[in-house]
């Protein structure tokens, strides 16, 4: 992270006590971003964006640990995995930095947590969604996306609790995340993110990957308009973008799909400058909505009684 950014850290409680490491640069008058990292690696991954002035000038960027990964605590069991558990999770981060309808974005299998916030809620909390190479679905009746190294590597993680293996898995995985990458990608930074994946215990990574996530709410919202944008790499060896697209396509009617040219898996990492304009545009597109409705609503409240904590409110104040 760049020197003169600094951040907050916090170590939250969810519902059923597990410790959630979670941080948040920027300015909490504007727009409120949370981000959610792919599956047996941190959110420090994230570094080199909450670093980023271009973004942390304009939006007040969150990111934490999903239970089991990182810093945040370890859950064990069925109920420890359970999707409200992870609904939980996501509403101590929002209640502890004040978050108000925030836009999440979420990468790879991570987007899986989108879909059971959504399913544990009422009232949709989020205003809108950025998928990153998305697999939302992991129940049987939806198409998957994943192509068959993805595959292959998670029947093994699914398949075996040997150490040995499970390394060997993950090793097989963080290759392919950067896997015809446009960017040359620094050995460290390899190691570093696969030191994240074996730290997590085999045992941990078979349960996450053996979860049941109910898809039918975020479904839901995409077909009432939720806005959603999909970014996918044109040489991502992990998800087949144009199938997660398509499917996608078919229940969000607010939905906007980009394909990244000589993006990989990770491609807010290789294709930065790509990503960093496409978020701002969206959050941007996003902020004036929200500033419109407040607007039109405003006509008929009182100053006195207007929603100052409104992040559409304050922010153009």
């Amino acid at each position: 992270m760049s020197s003169s950014v600094v951040a907050t850290v916090k170590t939250l409680r969810s519902a059923d006590g597990t410790p959630i490491h979670a941080e948040a640069v920027g300015n909490p008058r504007n727009p409120h971003v949370v981000f959610v990292h792919e599956v047996m690696l941190c959110s420090a991954v994230f570094d080199e964006l909450v670093g980023d002035r271009r973004l942390t000038d304009h939006l007040y960027l969150v990111r934490y640990d999903l239970r089991c990964h990182g810093k945040s605590g370890v859950a064990r069991g069925e109920e420890g995995h359970h999707p409200t558990r992870h609904a939980d999770d996501f509403r101590a981060v929002v209640t502890a930095f004040g978050l108000q309808r925030p836009i999440v974005v979420a990468w790879g299998l991570g987007a899986t947590a989108v879909a059971d916030v959504c399913a544990s809620t009422c009232t949709n909390p989020i205003s809108g969604v950025v998928f990153i190479a998305p697999l939302p679905f992991l129940c049987a009746s939806v198409p998957r996306g994943a192509t068959g190294r993805m595959l292959e590597v998670t029947h093994v993680l699914r398949s075996s609790q040997d150490t040995a293996i499970s390394a060997r898995a993950k090793t097989e995985l963080v290759h392919a995340l950067f896997s015809g990458s446009a960017r040359q990608v620094p050995d460290m930074l390899k190691s570093a993110w696969l030191g994240m994946s074996v730290a997590q215990p085999p045992e941990v990574t078979r349960s996450i990957l053996s979860a049941q996530h109910d898809s039918a709410k975020l479904l839901q919202a995409g077909r009432q308009g939720l806005p959603l944008m999909i970014l996918v790499g044109s040489q991502d060896a992990l998800v087949d973008g144009p199938a997660v697209v398509g499917e996608l396509r078919r229940h969000f009617r607010n939905a906007e799909a980009h394909v990244v040219e000589g993006g990989s898996h990770a491609l807010f990492f290789d294709k930065k400058d790509e990503f960093v304009k496409l978020l701002l545009v969206f959050v941007g597109r996003l902020a004036v909505r929200c500033v419109s409705l407040l607007e039109s609503a405003e006509l008929c409240v009182p100053l006195d009684r207007r929603r100052k904590t409104d992040p559409c409110f304050v922010a153009r104040r």
